[in-house]
């Protein structure tokens, strides 16, 4: 059985566009999935890594990723115009070394 969410936007937000709604679904379903007991391995993990001496930090974070034939290229960041920022600089090496 599914269940959903219904949230209200704040007041004076614009309606969300489609990239909007799928950003939304996709850090509702990670909100969602790291409070179902199949999602508790990280948290033994953390335990594990700390008494080993790790000092260990979490987060959600953006991807974002561009591909070209074979070639792809991956950022990651803490909102999307990092990620994408990133991703920016990460293509332009490859123009700056000559590749394709």
């Amino acid at each position: 059985m599914k269940h959903y969410v219904k949230v209200a936007m704040p007041k004076g937000a614009t309606p969300p566009s489609p990239d909007d709604m799928e950003m939304l679904e996709t850090i509702f379903s990670a909100i969602a999935g790291l409070r179902e007991s199949e999602g508790e391995h990280w948290r033994n993990t953390i335990l594990e890594l700390e008494s080993e001496g790790w000092k260990v930090h979490w987060g959600l974070t953006w991807v974002a990723e561009a591909r070209r034939g074979d070639h792809v290229e991956q950022a990651t960041g803490k909102t999307r115009d990092d990620a994408f920022e990133q991703l920016q600089q990460l293509t332009l090496l490859d123009v700056v070394e000559g590749c394709p």
